[in-house]
């Protein structure tokens, strides 16, 4: 397939509308699943636990709702400790080490919290959930995400022109939405038919495929700029960019910035 056919660019749109989906299906996860993370099996309808009524719940980890509380909280730390870093570490490295990185951490991160969960009954069980939505939070939180959907826009912006790029652009923002919506509609019944443990292992699994389509949106895009052409062009207009950042690109940043905070 070359580089010049409409297939091409396609194909490439198909995979990177995948690379946030397992981050936003994963994100509120614990949120979906919260009584089966906080219920008890075998409890007696007079028991308490944390000054809280007991919450009757078959196979589920029993965790208090400080805990529960305490998986959100450092999922929001660890995305204001380390998004400068972060985007620091894509300009300085590349749109495509970025992919793989933020893809990796997520798949890592979701990938301890569900064997986390395996862990019912042990020392280890919330340590282990503890950092893998600390990892999580370092690969796809709603700040550091914004550094990886920044990544997947440029990469689309290089391939779609006019009236296209305005339909890529709308096709990824439609599959992150999505993934929000398949995890509230179906993530609860489907704990309820095949268990907690497998449930969670779902998000895990999509942060694999979006792993792997970091992986080919990488290669594709590597590939096709090369055959372009515009491979040494775009690293020289990288280099440049990045000592001499133009005014109106700040004010812009500051734009959104503000409105981003004001929503």
């Amino acid at each position: 397939m070359k580089a010049t056919d409409c297939s091409y660019r396609f194909v490439l749109l198909f995979f990177a509308c995948l690379l946030t989906f397992g981050m936003y299906f994963s994100f509120d996860l614990p949120g979906v699943l919260q009584h089966r993370l906080e219920g008890i099996t075998n409890c007696t309808d007079n028991s308490t636990r944390y000054n809280e009524t007991c919450l009757q719940c078959e196979g589920c980890l029993g965790m208090s709702s400080r805990q529960f509380n305490i998986l959100y909280a450092i999922y929001a730390w660890t995305n204001a400790v380390v998004v400068i870093g972060a985007g620091v570490l894509v300009d300085r490295l590349g749109n495509r080490v970025g992919l793989l990185l933020f893809s990796f951490l997520c798949l890592l991160g979701t990938s301890l919290f569900a064997v986390g969960t395996m862990l019912k009954d042990t020392s280890a069980m919330f340590p282990l959930m503890l950092a893998g939505r600390l990892i999580f939070g370092s690969g796809g939180g709603s700040l550091t995400g914004l550094v990886k959907i920044f990544v997947q826009s440029t990469v689309t912006a290089y391939w779609f022109k006019n009236k296209e790029l305005a339909f890529s652009f709308a096709c990824k923002t439609a599959m992150s939405r999505v993934a929000s919506v398949l995890n509230f509609f179906f993530t609860e019944s489907f704990a309820s038919h095949f268990g907690l443990i497998l449930a969670v292992w779902n998000g895990a699994i999509l942060c694999g495929v979006a792993f792997i389509s970091a992986i080919i949106v990488s290669i594709m895009d590597l590939h096709g700029v090369k055959q372009l052409g515009d491979h040494q062009s775009l690293q020289t207009e990288s280099k440049k960019f990045l000592f001499c950042t133009p005014e109106i690109w700040l004010q812009s940043k500051n734009v959104i910035n503000n409105s981003r905070s004001c929503i």
